[in-house]
C-alpha cells in the first residue's frame, strides 16, 4: 500500500509541498496505483484452491481436469484437493484416509477404516466399514454422507464397496452431575449456543451426484 506522505518524502521539497498542485496529482495517482496494488495481490491469492473462487477455482480445476457439475465453491475445493492426492494414492486404508484428511481439511487421526471380511455379524470379502468420520467436517463443507460415500469409492481399490459410515459426533455428558465439564460436548442450551452435536449412521438419499 502507498502512501501520500511516503511518496512526497521522496521527492524534492519544491514539489512535495503540502496541498501543492503536484500532490493533488500524487493523491489520484496513489489510488490507482493501490488498487492495482490489491488487484494484483488478489489475483497472486486467488491461485491458490483455498483462496480461489467462483471461475478462478474453475480455472484451476480445467488445469486438474476436474469438473465442478452442481458443486459449491466448498465441495468444489474439496474435490480438487482429493484430485491432486488421488494421483499418488495407492488405494489402501491408510492412503484413502490420507487423502480424505486432505480432502476434508482436517488430522488423519480423525478416521477410522476396517475391512469387512472379518466381521463378526456380516462377514464380506470386499467391502470396507467407515468406523469414524467427523460429522461436523462433513458439514463444514457442505457434504452429505452419500457423497462422502462417493468420495470414498474412488479411492478404494476397483471392485470395494462401502458398507456403511458412522458420522461421530461431539456430544458426550459429563462425568459429574450438574457439571459442565465443557461447552462443546454437553446437552445445548435453549439457544443452541453451547453443547455437542449429534452422530448418525448413513442412509442412502437423493443427493445429486458428484463429477469424480
Amino acid at each position: 500500500m502507498f502512501k501520500l506522505e511516503q511518496v512526497m518524502g521522496m521527492l524534492p521539497e519544491l514539489v512535495s509541498r503540502e496541498g501543492s498542485h503536484f500532490s493533488k496529482l500524487v493523491d489520484v495517482w496513489l489510488v490507482q496505483m493501490n488498487e492495482l496494488s490489491e488487484t494484483i495481490a488478489r489475483i497472486s491469492s486467488w491461485k491458490s484452491i483455498d483462496n480461489a473462487e467462483g471461475a478462478a477455482l474453475d480455472m484451476i480445476g480445467g488445469n486438474l481436469g476436474q469438473p465442478r457439475g452442481q458443486a459449491t465453491d466448498e465441495v468444489y475445493r474439496m474435490l480438487l484437493r482429493s484430485k491432486l492426492a488421488r494421483m499418488n494414492a495407492s488405494g489402501n486404508l491408510n492412503s484413502v484416509i490420507e487423502v480424505l484428511a486432505l480432502a476434508l481439511n482436517t488430522s488423519p487421526d480423525e478416521f477410522r477404516l476396517s475391512e469387512r471380511y472379518n466381521d463378526l455379524f456380516e462377514p464380506e470379502p470386499a467391502a470396507i466399514h467407515v468406523n469414524e468420520v467427523p460429522y461436523e467436517k462433513l458439514n463444514s463443507v457442505g457434504l452429505s454422507p452419500g457423497q462422502f460415500v462417493s468420495l470414498v469409492e474412488k479411492l478404494v481399490a476397483a471392485g470395494v464397496r462401502v458398507g456403511q459410515v458412522e458420522l461421530m459426533g461431539t456430544l458426550a455428558l459429563a462425568s459429574l452431575s450438574d457439571t459442565l465439564e465443557s461447552s462443546d460436548y454437553g446437552l445445548a442450551d435453549e439457544a443452541m449456543t453451547v453443547g455437542g452435536t449429534l452422530g448418525d449412521l448413513y442412509v442412502p438419499g437423493n443427493d445429486y451426484e458428484l463429477p469424480m
